[in-house]
């Protein structure tokens, strides 16, 4: 984890404070800069807009009153745009001025600090918005590294030109534009579009590069199959769950005469639709002459697989599509509505429970309240909580009590908690930190900041959960393309269970294992981009092939370098080809400069390889294996400390 000053690339966050205010600027500042951030300063609203384009921070401090370009403006133009959405904006109001709160609400603002300001309240909301920055930034990676994987897929393939899915979703998008297609129908059509053949990894090249028209029974059937395995590996991935019916139906027909279902008629929506001809179009494009693609297009429409102004949408959307697409979700607009959820509330007064409880469900969010810390902690596996709000002085159990038990939950740790308390000294906010709370608030509750305290900390979780489906569905990615090849299937996640079971015996703790775990499942993910002639080969790879083969741990990281959350397997990824003498891939390293986990993910590895069956040899025994990695130890390839942990394993039928 990076400490909540420091983004995932190990720079200081930067931070934007606005304020026409030179005195307060300089306060500011100064306070800032004493915790270790990067501050940049603008003293008027448009100057805040030109320093938001040429620093791109990572929170905003901005005063409400200015000449010109108020707060209130400013934020609205930020959030106005997917590109600065996420930018955590928090404003600068008088304590008593609730009018400025609900504008701030209403113009998109992420927080409000109170005038005068506190020290310790601007680290502490600072904290919790970058935190969510964080975390946002970690989605937008992993979303990043799934149309990776979508991309290494299609370039494999001779028949296609690059960068299909990319095309497909622009011209769906565009189109639902042009039909006036809510925004969040729009991004569910861009979604689908994008990973709409994402099934095909499970795919054999053979199948892929065969043309229509050249497709026997048996691999026309094959094929068919990518709409099905497509909808299978994304159903981990909870919060795009409506994108699925669009991967799974994008070669049916209005018609009738598409497949895997035959949907027809009102069945066949306008949003699987637009994915679909986009898609047809595409293919038409590289499986005939270019320029008579949109006449096949009106050709299907003519015979009843596609509503004519579906199709029109499409073309004219074609007509105006940029010779550089640049990056798909930009094509999105920013999210219409902040997330809502459960939360649980505790206080032994009923009074501040009932206010709560107006504010909450009011304003949409699902709430179960309780008189002390300790039912709350009872009922947590009951309601699968968002968010815990919880009062500081109980008589029972009292919030920090509940703060640290939670903290200290493997399962609950993660959950953002708030204290709650009629008198908040220094010594109080210092302890309420200390805990582990992600925030706290004074007693009697004022509506708009709770509100927004709320909405802001229910980001976090929710980018979290994205997050972790994300991660899950690389998993996938990695498991499903084993999966094609019977030699192969299950050796990444036999291999990350050897080298968690290696770090153990090494002495490394749990954690650590767990990494190494994770890393088995991803360290062959580069294989992505790598023909199936080349890995099934069952003779000696000629050069060329030998070439190909040996980038797909530089392909790996690739993929996965940009998700801080995977940052612990990039070396393993990388670097598990590596071998002591030097004589390894990709970077021939030596020694101690190979990192631990690519080494013990290298015999690992070696190991399971020469267990299994492969094309070119039939599985040995353990024994026979263990003999050849020994002798090979002898001769300087292996570390000789990571063999000995192998064999005890093995003495003791670990393995």
């Amino acid at each position: 984890m990076t400490s909540d000053l420091e983004r995932p690339d190990k720079k200081p966050a930067t931070i934007l404070v606005v304020d026409d205010d030179a005195f307060n600027r300089i306060l500011v500042e100064a306070l800032l800069d004493d915790e270790g951030y990067h501050v940049v300063l603008a003293d008027s609203g448009a100057a805040a807009l030109d320093k938001v384009a040429q620093h791109h921070p990572d929170a905003i401090l901005l005063d409400v009153m200015m000449p010109g370009l108020d707060g209130f403006e400013v934020c609205r133009r930020l959030k106005a745009s997917r590109r600065t959405y996420f930018i955590p904006v928090v404003m600068l109001t008088a304590l008593a001025d609730r009018q400025s709160k609900i504008r701030g609400l209403d113009a998109g603002a992420d927080e409000f600090l109170n005038k005068p300001i506190d020290r310790l309240e601007v680290l502490t909301r600072l904290r919790a918005m970058l935190r969510i920055r964080a975390l946002r930034d970690q989605l937008d990676s992993a979303d990043s590294v799934i149309l990776s994987l979508v991309t290494a897929q299609e370039g494999k393939r001779s028949n296609r030109q690059p960068g299909h899915a990319l095309r497909v979703a622009h011209l769906a998008s565009l189109a639902a534009s042009l039909l006036e297609i809510p925004d969040e129908r729009r991004e569910t059509i861009l979604w689908g579009a994008l990973l709409h053949d994402i099934g095909k990894i499970g795919a054999p090249d053979i199948v892929l590069e065969q043309a229509p028209n050249q497709m026997t029974s048996d691999t026309t059937e094959h094929y068919r199959q990518h709409p099905l395995l497509g909808e299978r590996l994304l159903l981990p991935l909870t919060s795009l769950g409506k994108i699925r019916p669009i991967v799974r139906h994008h070669h049916e027909r209005l018609d009738g005469s598409g497949y895997p279902d035959q949907l027809h008629g009102d069945d066949f929506s306008l949003d699987i639709e637009l994915v679909a001809a986009a898609n047809a179009l595409e293919v038409f494009r590289d499986t005939s002459e270019p320029s008579m693609a949109p006449q096949m297009l009106h050709l299907a429409a003519h015979r009843g697989a596609f509503r004519s102004d579906t199709v029109e949408a499409i073309l004219q959307a074609a007509d105006g599509l940029p010779d550089d697409l640049g990056h798909p979700l930009d094509l999105l607009p920013p999210p219409a509505s902040s997330p809502k959820g459960l939360i649980l509330l505790a206080d032994d007064n009923p009074t501040n429970r009932l206010i709560c409880r107006e504010h909450l469900l009011a304003a949409g969010y699902d709430l179960a309240t309780f008189a002390d810390g300790s039912e709350l902690l009872d009922a947590l596996d009951h309601h699968s909580p968002d968010l815990i709000l919880v009062d500081v002085h109980m008589p029972v159990m009292g919030g920090e009590e509940v703060c640290r038990r939670l903290r200290a939950s493997p399962r609950y740790g993660h959950l953002p908690i708030i204290l709650v308390t009629a008198e908040l000294r220094t010594t109080d906010k210092e302890d309420a930190l200390a805990c582990g709370a992600d925030d706290f608030l004074l007693l009697p509750v004022d509506r708009q900041e709770l509100l927004a305290r709320v909405r802001s900390l229910l980001r976090l979780r929710l980018y979290r959960q994205d997050l972790e489906e994300r991660e899950a569905i690389v998993v996938s990615f990695s498991q499903l393309l084993e999966a094609k090849d019977p030699y192969t299937q299950g050796h990444s996640q036999r291999v990350g269970g050897l080298a968690r079971r290696l770090a153990l015996h090494l002495g490394h703790d749990i954690h650590q294992a767990e990494e190494l775990a994770v890393a088995g499942l991803l360290h062959d993910i580069g294989k992505v981009a790598v023909p199936d002639q080349v890995l099934n080969k069952p003779g000696p790879l000629d050069d060329d092939e030998r070439r190909i083969l040996e980038f797909h741990p530089i392909r790996g990281w690739e993929i996965c370098r940009h998700l801080a959350s995977l940052s612990h397997a990039l070396p393993a990824i990388l670097y598990h080809h590596e071998r002591l003498d030097g004589s390894g891939y990709p970077e021939g390293l030596v020694g101690d400069a190979i990192p631990f986990s690519a080494r013990v993910m290298g015999l690992a590895d070696a190991f399971d390889a020469l267990t299994s069956d492969r094309p070119y040899r039939a599985k040995l025994g353990v024994s026979r294996a263990l003999a050849i990695l020994e002798q090979e130890t002898a001769q300087g390839i292996w570390d000789p400390e990571i063999i000995r942990a192998l064999q005890h394993l093995a003495g003791s039928g670990e393995i």
